[in-house]
């Protein structure tokens, strides 16, 4: 499993018919092969399928072709509502309203301990944007300590954002909810509400509210429940 946090992972990119620079941040971890990213889940395998010397073309080209078997939920990854009940909108219903090009506030939580209230968030318009919570647990990615101890949002808290239209909720931490508690309520309210989650999250400390757009879509798996994202901000300066 990678241990980098990866923050320094940014991007920059010409717009040429604008002439303007797109400054990209990615806010995902890179999915490595034997990686861990919730206990007990099985880690992602590779397969090759036919490598380049399998693969030659009367030695005019050659190619790599290989699967990768992995769980839903690895690294960085979207949950839909279908994650957390039976009869709910799979991924492949998302909006993608829901999931790119979402105006993005950003709510730095380092400092409010690990159960996130209604008072540790924002109280501005959130309607139709995304809302990422930012705890900085991802600094233990890749370590012992990540799958303990993570910072959470509260029920109230939950329920708080359900009522402003948030589109989108995102967090760097392993899970949106306290894993000790089974009933799983900001999963269960947020869900309900056709709110996408996004767990594993990193790289937050590099955005900031009204900063950019943010975009992160799943593939369109017709019963699919969670999958990972290459989640990223796109911000022009």
């Amino acid at each position: 499993m990678a241990s980098a946090d990866h923050r320094d992972r940014l991007r920059f990119t010409p717009r040429w018919h604008t002439g303007q620079v797109t400054h990209l941040i990615d806010l995902s971890h890179p999915v490595v092969e034997g990686m861990e990213t919730y206990r007990p889940l099985p880690p992602p395998r590779v397969e090759i399928l036919n490598n380049y010397d399998a693969s030659r073309y009367d030695g005019k080209s050659e190619f790599l072709i290989a699967s990768l078997h992995l769980c839903g939920n690895t690294g960085t990854y979207v949950d839909s509502p279908r994650h957390r009940y039976r009869s709910g909108v799979d991924l492949a219903g998302l909006d993608l309203e829901r999931l790119a090009d979402l105006p993005i506030v950003v709510t730095d939580t380092t400092r409010s301990g690990r159960a996130i209230g209604p008072g540790a968030l924002p109280t501005g318009d959130l309607r139709g944007k995304a809302l990422l919570v930012r705890t900085d647990f991802s600094r233990h990615w890749g370590k012992d300590s990540y799958f303990s101890g993570n910072p959470f949002l509260t029920a109230e808290a939950c329920e708080m954002l359900v009522a402003t239209g948030v589109a989108f909720v995102g967090i760097d931490s392993l899970n949106i909810d306290d894993i000790n508690d089974m009933s799983r309520p900001a999963h269960t309210q947020l869900l309900a509400a056709g709110i996408p989650i996004c767990e594993h999250m990193t790289n937050l400390a590099a955005v900031e509210s009204g900063s950019g757009r943010l975009h992160a879509v799943p593939i369109a798996w017709v019963g699919g429940a969670t999958f990972p994202v290459r989640a990223y901000v796109v911000a022009d300066r």
